[in-house]
């Protein structure tokens, strides 16, 4: 692991503090500074939602705040305010979208610090069952706008769990009140979000992304086992000229993740989704072709183990993996004309044992680095 990148902590269960560990890292644009950050702590709007007031909080910092290198006034202010829970590095969270990557964001924050007050934002249908099964101690429907800018105002991390399309909506529709929060987000592909964060002027804003071994289903499929040990990649915009992540925004999203049991993995936004574009993306699509080919060649009686193997991730929601491909696009395509290129080459070679030998041999690789 890369020296000289802080030390986060990863907090058990029962608030005692664990050897520390060192999240990975790859190109970071954001410079680590040490202190704890936070957000301003305002009333709730609407439904009778009322949250501490910042009068009642008293600043509990492990090191004083260096000046942020920005001169935002509100962003600053709200950095320099929130209480912290004892090893959290926020006394209050907001989770908006509650399917399965917000349900398990929410149990494992509730698991690593019983105390942290958490919100939920997501469609009305939804709050009953978050709110009774214990994922989330108050809701805000997404359409009731100002109670969700309420909401956001009020949270000392706003944990955004929609779709690529309807995150970047959602940060646009209420940039104003991310403009003074840290934020994160967990959309598949990255350059989009970014850049819209970047434009918007949200220095407390860090794209992220996680890898769950399972990434489909709602919030009854919803576990804390997801988050833990999940590779979570932050991506600050690396495209030229970008602003920089405020650094103590990156600190405490860093430490909330490390917290829920993630490992942080910072990656600059274009280099990651030219990643996923082959390792995830691509995979996905050409399962969906070749389900497609089987279909209208009537083959699907002849249908085996390998089909069904590969056939793994087909069908995934569209409402997430259209806007995922509409997204990243540009990588997606660069890495489908390597693949296409590769099988061009390889429909001349069946003949060439060694080549398939050696085919064979780099998946064997693959798999087993994956797989032990």
């Amino acid at each position: 692991m890369t020296a000289g990148l802080a030390d986060v902590p990863r907090l058990d269960l029962r608030h005692r503090r664990p050897p520390r560990c060192r999240p990975e890292r790859r190109r970071v644009r954001a410079t680590d500074h040490s202190g704890a950050v936070a957000a301003t702590a305002p009333r709730w709007a609407t439904n009778g939602l009322v949250t501490q007031s910042t009068t009642d909080r008293a600043p509990q910092h492990e090191a004083p705040l260096r000046e942020a290198p920005w001169s935002d006034a509100p962003a600053r202010e709200a950095l320099s305010r929130d209480a912290p829970l004892r090893d959290a590095p926020t006394s209050s969270l907001l989770i908006v979208g509650l399917g399965l990557v917000g349900g398990s964001v929410a149990r494992a924050a509730r698991q690593a610090w019983p105390e942290l007050r958490i919100a939920g934002a997501d469609r009305s249908a939804i709050g009953g069952p978050a709110v009774d099964d214990g994922y989330v101690d108050r809701f805000v429907a997404l359409d009731e706008v100002d109670a969700v800018a309420a909401a956001i105002s009020a949270a000392g991390l706003v944990v955004i769990t929609l779709p690529v399309l309807g995150t970047i909506a959602f940060v646009e529709q209420h940039a104003d009140a991310l403009r003074a929060v840290v934020a994160t987000d967990t959309a598949a592909s990255k350059r989009d979000v970014t850049a819209c964060a970047s434009r918007l002027g949200l220095p407390l804003f860090v794209g992220g992304h996680p890898l769950f071994p399972r990434a489909h289903g709602g919030l009854a499929s919803a576990d804390a086992r997801l988050v833990d040990g999940a590779r979570w990649f932050l991506c600050p915009d690396d495209a030229p000229g970008a602003a920089a992540v405020d650094p103590h925004a990156f600190t405490r999203v860093r430490a909330f993740l490390a917290g829920v049991g993630a490992v942080p993995v910072e990656l600059g936004a274009s280099e990651h989704d030219r990643d996923v574009a082959l390792t995830s993306h691509v995979p996905h699509l050409l399962a969906n072709v070749l389900a497609e080919a089987v279909l209208e060649a009537g083959a699907v009686d002849a249908a085996g183990a390998s089909l069904r193997s590969i056939l793994g991730v087909a069908g995934a929601p569209f409402e997430v993996w259209g806007d995922t491909v509409q997204s990243n696009r540009a990588a997606i395509a660069v890495a489908l004309q390597d693949v296409i290129s590769r099988l061009r080459a390889l429909s001349e070679q069946l003949d060439d044992r060694e080549r398939v030998r050696e085919l064979f041999a780099s998946g064997r690789a693959l798999r087993e680095r994956l797989h032990g």
